[in-house]
């Protein structure tokens, strides 16, 4: 009987060419002389690869997301484009065939299975996915960084505001809740897009950008299916279920709703407070206010459920940058936060039909630019050590790395 593959394994081939190999129970690995490596989720299909100094990573929809450090602190990230995305596709399945080709001689069958599943996927067959992934989800336009590698199951369509100033991210579609049929039939579909992949997830992300707002008595119907569908709390991986809420609907619900959803497997609450000064959250045209937002924080932790709180470094432009930072630590520290929360800074990044520089031009501010949004984003890191307790993380959550 072959040993087992599973772990790390080197293997040098007639040509000299050195292999490692990195088998687990949901993803294999393989490098070629430690310039080439690829990752594969459980079905065979590519997540990710490392080439000549370059990362590309791939997105459950077949983007591809390629980064590069250019020196310290800078990183070059690009989205291929169509023809760039089918030239590393065809690149990548020529070298994994070669690679093959090397390895048949292993006699494992453990390793010939990956094989075979990874070379299945020729580049039609992958760029094929993005038809069916639109055919299951609407745009998965944004995700916290921590849950780039979730199952993303999308109990509503769209934001229920829509209209922040500075977010065009959901103008694409009109926000609806579904009901119980069809999210169990839409995580019926989930599940056979992901098959074997479903491995490498470890969490229910609750989509879309305002998913909490479902009133509750429907969002109970709602938990109960997630929970049966993806038998939650019997020793899976997925660790519970994750969420977005913005701040006006928050304030709708009760320190007993949000301990419903605690016993419903709800761990984590995102919340885009974005800013805590009054002026800058005018601008931005959130709902509710940064003292609202406090209350909701310290609701949502009082029912034993952890936050995770976003700041835009850049917001309100150069006028209102001293008071954007002074009171967004203010209002954080005012939290309570601590184990397990995490405060998430994001470079504000603007699209150009954004209404929110006008509203900048008329209160007579004008945007950061790179260097001075970098600036302030060490600001808050910093400031935020003063202000919170040491054991809540805070994060770098750039927008432009996004990708599922």
């Amino acid at each position: 009987m072959q040993p087992s593959l599973t772990g790390a394994q080197t293997i040098v081939t007639p040509d000299q060419h050195v292999l490692s190999l990195n088998v687990q129970p949901h993803f294999f690995t393989l490098a070629d002389n430690f310039t080439r490596r690829y990752s594969f989720d459980g079905e065979g299909r590519l997540i990710g690869a490392f080439r000549e100094g370059i990362n590309y990573r791939r997105g459950l929809r077949g983007d591809v997301l390629r980064k590069q450090s250019l020196a310290p602190g800078q990183k070059l990230r690009h989205m291929l484009n169509q023809d760039e995305r089918q030239n590393f596709l065809h690149e990548m399945v020529t070298h994994m065939s070669q690679l093959a080709g090397q390895l048949e001689a292993s006699q494992q069958p453990e390793l010939n299975a990956w094989l075979e599943r990874i070379l299945a996927w020729d580049v039609p067959r992958l760029e094929a996915e993005r038809e069916r992934f639109d055919a299951i989800y609407k745009p998965i336009s944004i995700l916290p960084p921590d849950h780039y590698q979730a199952v993303v199951v999308q109990a509503t369509e769209g934001c229920s505001w829509n209209r922040c100033t500075f977010c065009t991210l959901y103008h694409d579609r009109p926000f609806r809740i579904k009901g119980p049929t069809e999210l169990c039939q839409h995580i019926h579909e989930v599940k056979g897009l992901l098959g074997h992949g479903m491995g490498l997830r470890n969490a229910i992300f609750l989509g879309d950008a305002n998913a909490l707002i479902i009133p509750q008595p429907r969002l109970r119907e709602l938990l109960e299916v997630v929970q049966r569908e993806f038998a939650l709390g019997t020793g899976n991986r997925l660790r519970g279920i994750y969420a977005f809420l913005d701040i006006f609907g928050a304030e709708r619900k009760s320190v007993a709703a949000y301990r419903e959803l605690r016993e419903a497997q709800v761990r984590r609450i995102y919340l885009g407070l974005e800013t805590g000064d009054p002026e800058v959250f005018g601008l931005l045209n959130k709902p509710g206010s940064p003292a609202a937002c406090v209350e909701v924080v310290q609701a949502i932790k009082a029912a034993g459920i952890s936050v995770g709180v976003i700041l835009l470094a850049g917001a309100g432009g150069e006028r209102l940058a001293a008071q954007h930072v002074a009171n967004s630590l203010r209002i954080v520290g005012a939290m309570g936060l601590g184990e397990g929360d995490l405060v998430y800074l994001s470079p504000l990044m603007v699209p150009d039909e954004s209404p929110y520089l006008a509203q900048l031009r008329d209160a007579n501010s004008q945007p950061l630019d790179e260097q001075a949004i970098d600036v302030q984003l060490d600001l808050l890191k910093a400031g935020l050590k003063a202000h919170v307790d040491p054991a809540t993380k805070v994060v770098l959550y750039h927008l432009s790395e996004f990708i599922y």
